[in-house]
């Protein structure tokens, strides 16, 4: 067994960054459905609420979060009402409404 020897090469660097990119692509995908029937759903008076919705890719401690809300001041008056005014959700019905096409397109990764 003289001379003979084993190269072991991983690729498990490479193959994570495929993966963080693919994930990156999905969750994306998946804020876009979330927004779009957000800003469907949305109250609208003046229309300053819809198209203050917006979605993000944020990075925590290695993990990836997709964010989608907004910060116009009165939209969680909106999304929870108040003692004076009912709820008009427009969030949380457009994630429960996406949530098994989410599962769905990540599931895919």
């Amino acid at each position: 067994m003289a001379g003979t020897s084993v190269n072991i090469t991983s690729y498990r660097k490479e193959r994570m960054s495929e993966i963080s990119s693919q994930l990156k692509q999905g969750i994306t995908k998946a804020c876009l459905l979330v927004e779009r029937d957000a800003k469907i759903n949305a109250p609208v008076d003046t229309g300053r609420l819809r198209s203050s919705i917006t979605n993000r890719l944020d990075i925590e401690n290695d993990k990836l979060i997709g964010v989608v809300g907004t910060k116009v001041e009165y939209a969680s008056f909106q999304e929870f009402g108040t003692s004076k005014m009912p709820c008009h959700a427009f969030l949380f019905p457009a994630l429960e409404s996406n949530k098994n096409r989410i599962v769905e397109l990540l599931k895919g990764i």
